[in-house]
């Protein structure tokens, strides 16, 4: 019976201590919060993504144009089979055109994204931050219902990115 004392008193001063001890490491468990289109725009290179989706609209613009009367005449089930075919080949050719843009616009897109990561990390990790959340999908998802505004990073991870 004392064995089994000494291992309850051993194992209960073990828990008690556990708390205080890991007290003594500073261990981050703010959360925040950033608006990502803001950082990802305020990137200075975001000016050539820019340049590429102006150019894209351009081509895009007047194929979405052509498709809207005729997925009108669809819906209404107005269209003619030739119609009906038309539209298929002109939906075919605005897929391929933006797939085109799109595989234009990831690789300018990605050391963007890259570098605003690095930026989010550093400045979370100098403000004590555990973690940071994107303020649209935290909000569109509900996960978040309330963050104080010290929680926002943004403006202190946009001046970090223009270092």
């Amino acid at each position: 019976m004392k064995r089994f004392s000494l291992a309850a008193l051993l194992l209960a001063l073990g828990a008690l201590l556990t708390p205080m001890l890991a007290q003594n490491k500073t261990v981050a468990t703010r959360v925040g919060f950033v608006d990502a289109d803001a950082l990802v725009q305020a990137h200075p290179d975001y000016k050539k993504v820019q340049d590429l989706q102006a150019q894209a609209r351009k081509e895009i613009a007047p194929l979405e144009e052509k498709l809207k009367p005729l997925n009108q005449k669809i819906a209404s089930g107005q269209a003619t089979a030739k119609e009906r075919q038309d539209y298929d080949a002109l939906l075919k050719t605005y897929q391929d055109t933006v797939k085109k843009w799109q595989d234009r616009q990831n690789p300018v897109l990605k050391p963007i994204l890259e570098d605003v990561d690095q930026a989010i990390a550093k400045v979370a990790k100098a403000q004590g931050f555990a973690v940071v959340m994107s303020r649209q999908v935290a909000a569109q998802s509900g996960l978040v219902v309330y963050a104080d505004e010290d929680t926002d990073l943004t403006q202190a991870v946009i001046r970090e990115l223009k270092r």
